[in-house]
């Protein structure tokens, strides 16, 4: 063979590659690895940037999807991943490319089963995705692999501050985690910036035969299933995408906010007094580098006090938690827990309605969960208190809650979701077993004049 036709067979095998790019809790363009990798690899191929929803659906045995399994999401939190999706769209095609939305309807196949014909078809040969701590996402990852083993898998990290667990095991305790890393690694002092990954500046081309497909494009899949995916009206304060993400993290640090964190974030329902990043860091619109960068720049150039650690405690209170989900897996899910302890706790369904409803007999409760169904939003405080209200004075099986708050927050985080749930049922990470709040001295001091509590109607109790 001559040099020429060497050549010429090795660039045809070069255009031949295909890579596909499969986004989770990873939609944005600056600091994502794993996209920065993917446009890498395609720089003389084709790239498929996809999006597949209810992808575990395809799972028979989901360790957190048995009764208490819900059909839909949330609107809030429906509207937030639609807006983080529309933003990630346009930012794709600001680049050469565009996001392809799989979703199940009453007339197509599963999404896994979409998912596998479009890599048969387009001959993907490279599939690139962000490391997750979501057991079940990691379990379709292993089914596809074992489908196409002669594809190339390529995991970057995106949504921690570390790549890896940065300590050779996870400690039983968040305070044990957090000492051992604030000896080790001092990231909020550290000489330099936490490094973020270049944003592509281009991004490789759909391969032809997809680029005519618009029943993939996620334009036209909103337009054929509206009433699906894109809620009627904007029922939350949270507007999703990476570009608002960005617009919310500089206004929150432009203020004195910061400053304050500390002695406000229990506020039960007021938007400065905490930081509100939770959402925009649980789907990835926003990395948790970019948000340490820009905590750093504010101890520098403003204030560091009790409040700006505050934050970075938090920031590690979300690493814990997600660590904490990759090294327990399924036993995330368990009634039992981590500590292999059952509750004595049970289902009660007209209980859980009354809680779900903002019904019980707990006026504060009622309020907090009138809230997060309208707004998909609760104060941290708020959860603490409605989780103590359903394990204690409701009695009732704690995994009901946490596939609640999974349906409809729309800062859903699998780790701290599961994880603070497990702490508060007394079958997690908490040294101190089982946590109660007393529900009348909470009101009294976080609600004195009741303002929370009519603003939200709490009042509304059912009858007997």
């Amino acid at each position: 063979m001559s040099n020429q036709a060497a050549n010429n067979l090795a660039n045809n095998l070069v255009n031949r590659n295909v890579t596909l790019v499969l986004f989770h809790n990873d939609l944005r363009v600056a600091d994502n690895a794993t996209l920065l990798k993917a446009s890498e690899i395609s720089t003389n191929g084709k790239l498929l940037l996809v999006y597949a929803s209810s992808l575990t659906d395809i799972l028979d045995d989901k360790d957190h999807y048995d009764a208490y399994r819900y059909e839909a999401m949330g609107q809030a939190r429906q509207q937030f991943l639609h807006d983080s999706l529309a933003d990630l769209n346009a930012s794709l095609m600001q680049r050469g490319n565009r996001l392809l939305y799989l979703q199940k309807d009453d007339e197509a196949l599963d999404v896994f089963t979409q998912l596998s014909d479009l890599i048969a078809q387009q001959q993907v040969t490279d599939i690139c995705v962000s490391q997750t701590a979501d057991y079940n996402q990691n379990k379709v990852y292993e089914l596809l692999q074992a489908k196409y083993p002669e594809i190339q898998w390529h995991i970057q990290t995106t949504a921690t501050l570390f790549d890896e667990l940065p300590l050779e095991s996870l400690p039983k305790s968040f305070t044990q985690f957090r000492k051992q890393i604030e000896t080790d690694y001092d990231l909020l002092h550290a000489e330099k910036d936490i490094a973020i990954s270049p944003t592509p500046e281009s991004l490789a081309p759909l391969p032809e035969s997809v680029q005519s497909r618009d029943e993939y494009f996620f334009e036209s899949q909103l337009s054929d299933h509206a009433g699906l995916d894109k809620p009627s009206q904007q029922l939350s304060s949270f507007t999703g995408g990476e570009l608002n993400g960005l617009k919310h993290l500089d206004s929150y640090f432009d203020s004195d906010a910061p400053s304050t964190y500390k002695t406000t974030r229990n506020a039960l329902d007021d938007w400065t007094h905490s930081t509100k990043l939770s959402a925009w860091l649980a789907n990835g619109s926003l990395s948790v580098n970019t948000v340490l960068n820009r905590l750093r720049r504010y101890e520098r150039d403003i204030i560091a006090n009790d409040s700006t650690y505050w934050i970075w405690f938090e920031l590690l209170w979300r690493e814990y938690f997600y660590w904490y989900a990759v090294t327990h897996r399924q036993k995330l899910f368990w009634f039992k827990g981590i500590a292999q302890h059952a509750p004595s706790t049970q289902l009660d369904e007209n209980l859980l309605a009354q809680w779900k409803s903002g019904t019980t007999q707990y006026p504060i409760v009622n309020a907090c969960m009138n809230q997060l169904r309208t707004t998909g939003y609760m104060s941290n405080r708020g959860r603490q208190l409605v989780a103590s209200c359903f394990i204690h004075e409701l009695g009732l099986d704690w995994r009901y809650g946490a596939a609640y708050f999974e349906q409809h927050l729309v800062d859903y985080d699998v780790g701290s979701n599961w994880g603070n749930w497990q702490y508060l049922a007394g079958v997690g990470a908490d040294p101190r077993g089982c946590r109660q709040f007393n529900l009348d001295k909470q009101t009294q001091q976080y609600d004195p004049n009741g303002d929370f509590i009519r603003q939200w109607q709490g009042n509304t109790q059912k009858s007997d």
